[in-house]
């Protein structure tokens, strides 16, 4: 009788156990998110027009831009180190460009700097503004147009022979 009871006690036990670790011993550890803002976007491309909420999240290793409507993500950015992912298909960073204009000119720009506020390609024409800077840059018939001041992030990419436009304003 004793040993039926230990048995059962231990088979029970056991059960318990497996079923906790494959519940929760697979699980991965959140990203430890160091900043959500919300804030009003807008983002233009010849596929995709959109002006409404979103939000701007930064975590250690990477900022993403999520775009949603009616409480669906229509887009999430994420931007890492030497990638960008748009919604579930990623792309090495320097081909990101080459999707949106088929063209290289523009090919090292740090979307994860521009998320943050940041300058971009070193500080390549900078010029202080009120509250801010802007940076203007002309490359292999294209034009970047890039403003931040500490309550918008503004980016305009011009494709001047193709008539092509990409846009990105934060506020």
């Amino acid at each position: 009788m004793v040993s039926r009871i230990n048995r059962r006690t231990i088979l029970k036990l056991s059960i318990c156990s497996l079923i906790f670790l494959s519940v929760f011993g697979c699980s991965k550890t959140p990203n430890a998110l160091q900043d959500s803002t919300p804030k009003t976007i807008f983002f233009s491309t010849n596929a995709f027009k959109f002006y409404d909420l979103g939000f701007v999240k930064s975590y250690p290793n990477h900022t993403t831009l999520e775009i949603f409507n009616a409480g669906i993500v229509l887009l999430k950015m994420d931007c890492y180190k030497d990638k960008i992912c748009l919604n579930t298909q990623c792309y090495a960073k320097d081909s990101v460009m080459r999707k949106f204009f088929g063209n290289d000119a523009f090919r090292e720009l740090d979307f994860n700097a521009i998320l943050k506020g940041q300058e971009i390609f070193s500080g390549e024409n900078k010029r202080k503004i009120q509250n801010g800077f802007e940076q203007n840059i002309m490359r292999e018939g294209m034009e970047l147009n890039y403003n931040t001041t500490q309550d918008s992030i503004e980016l305009e990419i011009k494709d001047l022979q193709k008539k092509t436009i990409f846009s990105l304003a934060i506020h």
